[in-house]
């Protein structure tokens, strides 16, 4: 049983990195995006190549794994991270709606939550 969780994992992993890959190649085609600490030698999205399977994340001159470097640029690379930050809901305290609104909105949501309430309990 717990090698079927495994291969499961194994799976999810497989797909996540070749999700971070397509994304390399559509942002970051200029720049290196993987460095080896062994060896020194970067690797561009087309260097690292296209294959998906055994060794394709491996260093073609020593065999280092190159799987922690391309993480890394994607946590930093600028062409990866969104440039406008996510939008924000406002509070409703700061809100502009009239308060006759507001309280006419909250009367509906009362009303609405004692009826599934009563016929809840039927």
């Amino acid at each position: 049983m717990t090698g079927s969780c495994f291969e499961a994992d194994d799976t999810r992993a497989v797909l996540l990195f070749v999700r971070l890959r397509s994304l390399l190649f559509a942002s970051c085609p200029d720049h290196p995006v993987a460095l080896c600490e062994a060896c020194r030698r970067t690797y561009t999205p087309e260097q690292l190549g296209t294959e998906i399977g055994d060794g394709c994340y491996l260093c073609r001159d020593c065999g280092a794994d190159l799987r922690e470097s391309v993480i890394a640029h994607a946590r930093t690379c600028p062409n990866l991270i969104p440039q406008k930050p996510l939008a924000r809901m406002a509070s409703v305290a700061g809100s502009t709606i009239p308060p006759a609104v507001s309280e006419r909105f909250a009367t509906r949501r009362r009303v609405r939550l004692e009826r599934d309430v009563h016929t809840a309990a039927r």
